[in-house]
């Protein structure tokens, strides 16, 4: 349910689309290396993809940005080294090689514990030409918010004390119309938690719907995105997953294997150690609620942390 999953017939079909209309990319060539980075038409992956591009170029790099759909376009086009980088969420990606390997009905092996699902994930990758490399502490997870002002006056940090402000008061849960049959929404929130819902409304996907709704005081919680930037900019509290009942979705780099050179390496590590949640949050806040420009927004990050030489 996150917002780097779309479904399978979608994907197949703007695959389909791609593939009539001739907009794919001239495969790796070592002694002509262009690093053609795959980025998804979403806010986040734009910004990381231009810190790619920008590292880059900065580094004496030929580099572009070539924007396609969705991860079941990306990750093949990864592997036959049609493109050379995409920022990828680590537990998602994970799940996506684990089903695509192992089959559908393969059993989940992403958990909240970031470590174990990278080493998963590595193995998983390794059978594809894939290299993931170091996870960022950024994260895009699937989270619940609720405002500011329910968790300060009921000292909500954690998951768990929205579980214990459950019993005694009735919590009204909103999210994506599936919440209910998905086993980190509402199901989760009841097994894992112990938390008591008292109703749930269908409402979107960390979408503006959820933050009015919050807003409105119409849900006590709702299901968000970590690095969302309505959450600063609606002054939403994001309860920290205690329990871990996510999978962790560290932003990591994806890298076509014959591709991958220490000096590139070096570069796109050196991106994901300066990214934490909060200021991916905030960088986000900027492009979606204040309209500034991704390019821009990238470029006085990296030259925050001395990632570029200042303009």
């Amino acid at each position: 349910m996150s917002r780097s999953r779309w479904s399978a017939a979608a994907a197949s079909l703007v695959a389909i689309l791609l593939l009539a209309t001739g907009c794919t990319s001239t495969k790796w060539n070592a002694e002509k290396p262009m690093w053609v980075i795959a980025t998804t038409n979403f806010t986040e992956t734009n910004l990381i993809s231009q810190m790619y591009l920008q590292v880059l170029l900065a580094g004496g790099f030929d580099a572009e940005i070539k924007q396609l759909s969705t991860r079941e376009v990306i990750v093949p086009a990864l592997e036959a080294g049609e493109v050379q980088i995409t920022p990828e969420y680590l537990g998602s990606l994970t799940e996506y090689l684990n089903k695509s390997i192992n089959g559908p009905s393969a059993p989940q092996i992403a958990t909240g514990d970031e470590a174990a699902t990278f080493a998963a994930a590595q193995g998983l990758a390794a059978q594809r030409n894939l290299t993931l490399l170091t996870p960022s502490p950024a994260q895009d997870q699937n989270a619940f918010a609720v405002t500011r002002e329910l968790a300060a006056a009921n000292r909500l940090v954690t998951m768990s004390d929205l579980a214990t402000y459950s019993q005694n008061n009735p919590v009204i849960l909103g999210g994506p119309p599936e919440c209910p049959q998905r086993p980190f929404c509402e199901p989760g929130l009841e097994t894992v938690y112990g938390m008591k819902i008292a109703e749930f409304l269908p409402l979107d996907a960390g979408g503006p719907l959820t933050v009015q709704a919050l807003n409105q005081g119409k849900i006590t919680t709702g299901l968000v995105f970590s690095s969302s930037g309505s959450i600063s900019g609606n002054d939403l509290v994001v309860l920290e997953d205690d329990k871990n009942l996510q999978t962790a979705e560290n932003l990591t780099p994806a890298l076509f294997t014959p591709a991958v050179q220490p000096d590139v390496t070096k570069l796109l590590d050196d991106v994901s150690a300066a990214l934490t949640t909060d200021e991916l949050r905030q960088l986000n806040e900027q492009v979606e609620i204040y309209r500034k420009n991704p390019r821009l927004v990238a470029q006085d990050f990296l030259q925050s942390k001395g990632l570029l030489p200042p303009s």
